[in-house]
């Protein structure tokens, strides 16, 4: 299944393959393996397989993968398009409504740079989007450049903190039906825990460095004055 977003290029497809994270020819029935080993559980040879293991895990693995893909702005998750408004507007109070790209899982920035980052910095009421179903009003205009976290279903593109994450949680998810045991569960609970916070740590390192967070006098400017 191709996991680029339909706006992508194929300029961007070369750009994916090129950011693979060489792990070899990874698939999710190895993801499962390591959370059924941290367990104690024996492996498994297909997400298809009879027996209890393989049902839970082919039951939970897609649900787990995109809630621990969205819980954190992982860089190798970020994709960028550029939406048309819809030809229909809401019925009320905003101007244009916006179809959200099919794999995305959430929202960062949407609008034009750097007002996107003005306006979600300071959020709350102040933020000029808001998502109602699939589709994403505003008052901006058409197109909106948008900057999201996307489905990616391809494990070759996780880095391997993201596979130690979603390994761990999906130890956790599963310990209660297969190992049983308190003791399990509240090992699992800290393996994921640990997992999440070096995936972050790894991540923040990546990215540029981070300012101080503006006081109100910076806000207040840059919003056009108190």
């Amino acid at each position: 299944m191709n996991d680029l977003p339909p706006s992508a290029s194929k300029a961007d497809a070369a750009s994916m393959s090129a950011g693979s994270w060489g792990l070899g020819p990874m698939a999710p029935v190895d993801i499962v393996n390591q959370a059924l080993s941290a367990l104690g559980e024996a492996r498994i040879t297909s997400l298809d397989d009879p027996g209890p293991a393989a049902g839970l895990a082919r039951s939970l693995y897609a649900a787990v993968r995109d809630a621990e893909t969205s819980r954190y702005s992982w860089n190798f998750a970020r994709a960028r398009a550029r939406l048309p408004a819809l030809a229909e507007a809401p019925a009320f109070g905003w101007a244009r409504q916006y179809l959200l790209p099919p794999d995305c899982l959430r929202v960062l920035t949407a609008g034009p740079w750097p007002q996107a980052l003005t306006d979600d910095y300071i959020g709350g009421e102040n933020r000029a989007w808001l998502i109602e179903g699939r589709n994403l009003l505003s008052n901006q205009g058409s197109p909106l450049d948008l900057v999201y976290l996307r489905r990616v279903e391809d494990p070759a593109f996780y880095p391997p903190a993201f596979v130690e994450v979603l390994a761990a949680k999906l130890a956790l998810r599963m310990c209660e039906r297969l190992a049983g045991s308190n003791s399990k569960r509240e090992l699992a609970a800290r393996e994921y825990d640990l997992a999440l916070k070096q995936a972050r740590r790894l991540e923040a390192i990546q990215l540029p460095p981070q300012r101080p967070a503006d006081g109100e006098w910076m806000i207040a400017q840059l919003k056009g004055g108190w």
